[in-house]
């Protein structure tokens, strides 16, 4: 039988209501980005592509909104660099405990994991989290990977900060962590963000370590954008209901004043740079060019409380390990 699938576009009348209540419809992302990593060599890429049918899936998402593949290939070398400088951002800070917010069909928990010292903590929503589940399990069984206890899938909602600190009882008590942002916060309201910034902040809190995300978008390079790029991004807004980029920052003075309000010290690293081989413009047969001329856009921002208080807040006893 063949698969099929069909997307609803949300009407413009419900796209205020959509902003403020659905964010099921926020995953159905991680199937996009899902079919551009399969032709990097991304651990477990190509397998999370066939397992999802992400083929079918774009597929039915270009011709729905009069798309041709052509136009948006080069977002596979993007999310190849965007993946592979958040791991290497955090074997540069030397943190061996991981969680990462709204983290999609990525795993890369399931890949740093293979190392028994690393300790990552996937969450998402709970539909997702459960489709993953039965993914990790066909992937241990076909590639016979041990499991050591440190690779921990946690339905969670990022704006939900009890199913957040529920999630982190997985680590230990002693060590920092990483809090990992992908591709969430171009989704969320104004609000939504702070309320994500608060939970991640109490989570640094706790344990201290830093945040590392390539989320915040500025103004100033979506003017330089690809035309194909803001055809891709007003189709998401349809399919998710959601008014993708509408908080975009000015500028990094505006995004720095925001820094500040949130008490955040920040360093700024460039995504580019932190990668030290990028395969999917060779496959794709892209220029050579499509990675450099991106390049200047590509941040990645490290980001930790000005002041850090650890009793300020308790991790659930009953989760915490060793």
């Amino acid at each position: 039988m063949q698969f099929k699938v069909r997307f609803f576009p949300v009407p413009d009348f419900l796209l205020d209501y959509m902003q403020e209540n659905d964010f099921d419809r926020i995953s159905m992302t991680a199937r996009f980005v899902s079919y551009w990593r399969q032709y990097t060599d991304i651990p477990f890429a190509q397998d999370v592509a066939g397992y999802i049918h992400a083929k079918e899936v774009i597929e039915a998402f270009l011709d729905e909104y009069h798309i041709a593949p052509a136009e948006i290939s080069w977002y596979a070398p993007l999310f190849e660099v965007r993946y592979k400088s958040i791991v290497e951002a955090i074997r540069r800070k030397g943190i061996r405990q991981v969680i990462e917010l709204a983290s999609g069909l990525s795993l890369r928990g399931l890949a740093m994991t293979r190392d028994p010292a690393v300790t990552y903590i996937e969450t998402d929503l709970e539909s997702l989290t459960k489709e993953k589940a039965a993914l990790v399990s066909v992937l241990r069984q076909k590639y016979a990977l041990a499991d050591y206890g440190n690779f921990h899938l946690s339905p969670a909602n990022a704006l939900d900060r009890k199913q957040v600190l529920s999630a982190a009882g997985h680590f230990h008590k002693g060590g920092p962590v990483a809090v990992v942002s992908e591709g969430l916060f171009p989704y969320l309201t104004r609000q939504e963000m702070e309320t994500v910034v608060r939970n991640i902040r109490d989570l640094l809190q706790m344990f201290g370590g830093v945040w590392i995300t390539p989320d915040f978008l500025l103004k100033t390079d979506s003017t330089r954008a690809l035309a194909s790029r803001r055809k891709v991004g007003k189709a998401i807004v349809k399919l998710t209901g959601r008014r993708l980029h509408e908080t975009m920052f000015e500028d990094e003075v505006q995004l720095q004043a925001y820094f500040d309000a949130a008490e955040l010290r920040v360093e700024v690293l460039n995504q580019v740079e932190l990668t030290q081989h990028v395969v999917s413009p060779g496959v794709l047969k892209l220029p050579a060019s499509i990675i450099e001329s991106a390049k200047p856009r590509l941040h990645l921002w490290l980001l930790t409380p000005m002041s850090l208080n650890h009793r300020l807040f308790m991790v659930p006893k009953r989760r915490l390990q060793r």
